[in-house]
């Protein structure tokens, strides 16, 4: 059976590795340890071996597959996170193979401590803390009980507490984030008696090191956004000193036509239950391609021909008006975008994109 070539998923390695080492540079000089955030590229074989052969020594990932999958590409001495909160059916094997997780209720402290008891082990882990974007971590008012309560498992070790800012809500770290964080630290190391890691996520963190120099008590970020793309989308803006462009999309253009929506029927909510799009007044042409919602994001792909617009996606198709466009589009032409976040994590997700890698 014959494979389509379209659509396609470019990466650049060279630009990835550029970022990398200009990161690992930049976390050295703010004493930061990096952990790359694998997610958005579903722990991909070439880009793990990058990062590893780059230097890095810790990976963080919200799926067990992927970190398993990571397991077994690298040597053992690799540090491996689950950032997602775990599920009950994963305890088992998250104490078995080692891994890390972040985890933000005492029922779920008590079911790894159990079961790490079961396996004769002591599971390190993180305790995540509520800072304000009401995602994933412990309240405010639970905190103060912490510092009790964790002698009550002695099969967990607190290797560290974690903070994940600007995914949910928006809301952005600042100073007076960190100081908190760094107090909670300082006070757990003077009870403990021993040092703890204080983690911070994700890119947009970096804006603080920008502008301090160098901000005590933090001890590693994690990172994916910057490494792979260059930017901070949290903060809406490109590194200056990061380069982006790593991730090119292709896809194939399947209709060119000019079309007006009836405009005398009744409009409802398209596919997805979002309502209808507005079109432009009187017929506009447009070109379709073989790239839908199923295969990427069409709110972050960045299309080169700046007088064409993105109008809208289904399943399996990219509608793009291009009226007021000086380029001639034919049928069966490839066009391309740089593919932001959201888009390249989709396109990893999907068994329809193909991936290809080059320096």
């Amino acid at each position: 059976m014959a494979v389509s070539t379209y659509p396609l998923l470019e990466i650049d390695l060279s630009i990835i590795e550029k970022n990398i080492k200009v990161l690992l540079k930049k976390c050295a000089s703010w004493h930061l340890h990096p952990v790359v955030v694998t997610k958005g590229f579903l722990a991909d074989a070439p880009l793990v071996y990058l990062f590893y052969r780059s230097g890095i020594r810790s990976f963080a990932d919200s799926n067990l597959e992927n970190l398993l999958h990571t397991k077994k590409l690298l040597p053992p001495e690799v540090r491996l996170s689950l950032i997602r909160l775990p599920m009950k059916e994963e305890v088992e094997e998250i104490v078995a193979q080692g891994i890390i997780p972040f985890v933000s209720h005492w029922e779920m402290v008590e079911a790894l401590s159990c079961e790490a008891e079961k396996q004769g082990k002591v599971l390190p882990l993180f305790l995540a803390l509520e800072s304000g974007d009401a995602r994933e971590g412990f309240l405010p008012e639970e905190i103060e009980e912490m510092e009790d309560k964790i002698d009550d498992f002695p099969h967990i070790k607190v290797e560290g507490i974690c903070s994940t800012l600007a995914c949910l809500s928006g809301v952005l770290p600042d100073e007076e984030i960190l100081e908190r964080l760094v107090a909670f630290k300082k006070g757990w190391e003077e009870k403990w008696g021993r040092k703890i890691i204080l983690s911070v996520g994700g890119t947009t963190f970096l804006s603080l090191w920008e502008k301090e120099k160098e901000i005590k008590g933090v001890d590693e970020i994690r990172l994916g956004e910057a490494l792979l793309f260059g930017n901070d989308i949290s903060r809406g803006r490109n590194i200056e000193w990061l380069e982006s462009g790593a991730f090119t999309l292709k896809a194939e253009i399947v209709e060119i036509k000019s079309k007006e929506p009836d405009r005398g029927k009744e409009t409802g909510f398209d596919a997805f239950g979002e309502p209808g799009f507005s079109p432009e007044a009187g017929k506009r042409k447009r070109m379709i391609l073989a790239l839908g919602k199923q295969d990427s994001d069409e709110h972050q792909l960045y299309f080169a021909d700046e007088n064409a617009k993105i109008v809208g996606a289904t399943s399996n198709y990219l509608v793009i008006d291009i009226e007021e466009s000086n380029r001639v589009y034919q049928l069966g032409e490839v066009v391309q975008f740089q593919a932001g976040y959201g888009a390249v994590l989709r396109a990893f997700l999907s068994p329809y994109v193909r991936k290809v890698y080059h320096w």
